[in-house]
């Protein structure tokens, strides 16, 4: 697509958000990798969104929605299209008695602490997770044994046809990291069904998970949290660590020291460098244990 003046001009008419050109996508991310999107925009609130997601759709032009970016690696190419920022225009919150009702945008770790200053109990085992509701919400994000599916009372999104749904927790198959929501679907918020807890209980097992995670993961280096999906029965870090791939290196992408299943950014690795770890991982555990790890990490414009 090129940027040709009239579109530009079209979307700045019609819409009250932020528009970028060419935007890196570098910036975007949590691996701080990815080549440029033609349009990067944060839509300003939900008619805003609408607004867009009709507009992409009259002129045929690819988009992509995402959140904090903390599971996604982006090709060096960049993005032909316009990447759709849900920040600012789901950042809605609010609580109905035990019903905790949060934008898309929404960090996990707000939910989280926002919750628990309302003593609701529920969250907290998710503490760590990087990221935004919407996209924890897809990916059916789990850790220390829990998943968003357990506390998942109703999701709001917006159709393929670009008509807001209200889909109830019943109606949506999760399983482990995936769900059936259609992939041109958008989440705009998330309710999550909570327990009345003490807030001193709530805090400790919070700051327990979070000690935990220190211990035992890469925080310190970019990266886009676990690479690969645990294969039934084992672990993929597990897999990658016996087969003594820890610190194996493409360019500045290596497999993290501290943990097996995390690859992280040295300082200037490319989105060839994962890629061409990540396959070189599968490789050599297919070759040697019999199992093909499925990636966890979503990926953009390969």
């Amino acid at each position: 697509m090129n940027h040709n003046s009239k579109l530009l001009q079209r979307i700045k008419e019609n819409l009250r958000g932020t528009v970028l050109v060419d935007e890196p996508l570098a910036k975007h991310t949590s691996f701080k990798i990815g080549g440029p999107a033609d349009f990067y925009i944060m839509p300003s609130d939900e008619a805003d969104l609408l607004t867009l997601l009709d507009l992409c759709q009259s002129e045929g032009i690819p988009r992509y929605t995402i959140g904090r970016g903390t599971n996604l690696l982006v090709s060096d190419a960049g993005f032909r299209g316009i990447v759709i920022d849900l920040s600012r225009a789901c950042s809605n919150f609010r609580i109905e008695d035990s019903l905790v009702i949060a934008g898309a945008g929404i960090l996990i770790k707000d939910l989280i602490t926002r919750s628990m200053a309302s003593e609701l109990s529920g969250g907290e085992r998710l503490s760590g997770i990087p990221g935004s509701v919407g996209g924890a919400v897809i990916l059916n994000a789990g850790a220390f044994g829990s998943e968003v599916k357990d506390i998942l009372a109703a999701v709001k999104l917006v159709d393929a046809d670009n008509k807001i749904k209200n889909v109830s927790r019943d109606r949506i198959v999760m399983s482990y990291r995936q769900t059936d929501i259609a992939p041109d679907a958008i989440v705009l918020e998330a309710s999550f069904d909570l327990q009345p807890g003490v807030r001193s209980e709530i805090e400790k097992i919070r700051k327990e998970i979070l000690a935990c995670r220190q211990a035992k993961q890469p925080l310190l280096l970019p990266s886009a949290g676990s690479v690969f999906k645990r294969p039934p029965g084992d672990y993929a870090g597990r897999l990658i660590e016996e087969a003594g791939l820890k610190g194996l290196r493409v360019g500045a992408a290596m497999v993290s020291e501290k943990h097996a299943n995390f690859i992280v950014n040295c300082g200037a690795a490319s989105a060839s460098d994962v890629y061409r770890l990540i396959t070189e991982i599968q490789e050599v555990i297919l070759k040697r244990f019999g199992v093909l790890l499925e990636p966890e990490v979503r990926l953009l414009g390969f």
